[in-house]
Parts: structure tokens; C-alpha cells; sequence
């Protein structure tokens, strides 16, 4: 799921900060290639959103542009990131968990026969 955001705002951040975009990219994990697409397009996926915000100690609805359907969806837009994002990594939790389960007992059973 691609995120829009503000580049306007992306690039004013940057150079208020004095940084060149490959320190940004440096600094913020990403590659110099994502910062310029980013910058250019205003598309990023919601971890290369996550790495801009934290970079610049922001939340993501000071970034993220949110139209009127949106709006109408969703009253809180950086609410509802926030509770993808987190419903994702409670998803990949219990499916590392489940396996692992599984895996040991399976192991267990084999070992005991």
C-alpha cells in the first residue's frame, strides 16, 4: 500500500535541516534513489514513510496528504496507519509464533517416538 505525502513539505524539512539528499538517505536508512523518487513523486511505501518520520521525529499525518474520499473513510488518518501498521506486525507476530509452535511440536513428537 503506497502512502502520498506532501514532497513540498518532505523537501522543505530536508533543506531546512541543511541536509543534501544523500545524507538524508544516509541518515535515514533509505536509499538515495528512494529519497529522489519520494521527493519527486510524493509515493512511498509505509516503511520508507516510517524511516522519513523518525528521521525527522515527526508523526506521519504531518506528512501524509489526505484526500477528500479519504477524509470521509477515515477522520483519522494517521490513526488508521498506525492501526495497519500495527495489525500487521500483531499478524506476523502470531504467524512466527504459530509456526514455531507447530515446528517444535512436530520435532517433540518425532523425537519421542
Amino acid at each position: 500500500m503506497e502512502m502520498k505525502l506532501d514532497k513540498a513539505k518532505l523537501k522543505q524539512l530536508r533543506e531546512s535541516k541543511a541536509w543534501s539528499q544523500s545524507y538524508f538517505a544516509e541518515i535515514s536508512g533509505l536509499s538515495l534513489r528512494t529519497i529522489q523518487r519520494i521527493e519527486k513523486s510524493g509515493i512511498a511505501s509505509p516503511e520508507s514513510v516510517k524511516s522519513i518520520c523518525a528521521t525527522f521525529g515527526i508523526q506521519i499525518n504531518e506528512l501524509s496528504v489526505v484526500n477528500e474520499h479519504q477524509k470521509e473513510l477515515a477522520p483519522s488518518f494517521s490513526g488508521l496507519i498506525k492501526y495497519k501498521i500495527s495489525s500487521m506486525d500483531k499478524k506476523a507476530t502470531l504467524i512466527s509464533f504459530s509456526t514455531a509452535f507447530v515446528i517444535s511440536f512436530i520435532l517433540t513428537v518425532i523425537l519421542i517416538s
